[in-house]
């Protein structure tokens, strides 16, 4: 298991049971309990928990939403299998924008190594994971005024991008979906650059798990009707999934098959 993936799971146990004992954290992840004393201390120095004698709480929730950092190791696994899926849609040639979430930044690693593609994005974090990739994926970079929080670039010289290029796929991610208010997202600049970049692409895959069905976030992001492809990692129950449907009769509804 993969440090990311078993921090993921620490999280993920702490904001369900508030606190978790050393070895009881051990015995889940199937890992030394020297190891999970490990991953605490790092946790702690990232703000995400207290350390206590013999295991953790929670840490406070001083934000609205958590940085970039904590998010990517936030359902881990099944953001990896959505990511897998997605790339499945990317092809020779394409001109793709990826936006700056956590749940699309390892999408990367799941395009085909010999396959002639042009990245967009305003993801720092993409940037730095393509210098560590061998592929045949070129990435063109916004400008803009960096955000240290979400590891995004955004404003009016990253808004050049959309009149510099037309992509074929543009394949975002969001903070709520939901049939009443569509995509929402967390950040008012961030938003504005992202809707722009799904303006001008010819096609828009919205890539979610399943915890972002009917979640509302602050800021407005675009209508159902923007998405012509929705990636998950569950379909909706029959009720919701006609309600969908329905708010947009052309979206075509994937799913990628995940068990946790």
């Amino acid at each position: 298991m993969l440090a990311a993936e078993r921090k993921s799971r620490i999280i993920d146990f702490l904001e369900s049971n508030g606190k978790a004992e050393v070895n009881e954290l051990a015995d889940m992840l199937c890992v030394v309990p020297e190891t999970i004393r490990r991953d605490l201390r790092e946790l702690e120095l990232q703000g995400l928990l207290v350390r206590t004698h013999g295991g953790a709480v929670m840490g406070e929730k001083k934000e609205l939403e958590y940085p970039v950092f904590v998010r990517e190791m936030q359902n881990y696994t099944t953001k990896l299998a959505l990511c897998k899926k997605a790339a499945q849609y990317v092809e020779e040639n394409d001109t793709i924008y990826i936006d700056n979430s956590s749940t699309l930044i390892n999408i990367m690693r799941y395009i085909e190594k010999d396959m002639n593609v042009t990245l967009l994005t305003n993801s720092i974090g993409i940037l730095q994971l393509s210098a560590s990739i061998d592929n045949n994926v070129t990435v063109i970079c916004s400008g803009g005024a960096f955000n240290k929080k979400n590891m995004s670039l955004s404003g009016s010289l990253a808004n050049h991008m959309c009149m510099e290029f037309i992509p074929d796929k543009a394949f975002v991610s969001c903070h709520g979906l939901s049939v009443e208010y569509g995509l929402t997202d967390g950040s008012m600049n961030e938003a504005a650059f992202k809707r722009n970049m799904m303006r001008v692409s010819q096609k828009t895959y919205c890539v979610v798990d399943h915890s972002k069905f009917e979640k509302t976030g602050p800021v407005k992001l675009a209508g159902l009707d923007t998405c012509d492809v929705l990636i998950c990692d569950r379909i909706p129950d029959p009720h919701y999934l006609d309600l969908l449907c329905e708010a947009n009769k052309g979206m075509d509804i994937i799913c990628c098959d995940y068990k946790k």
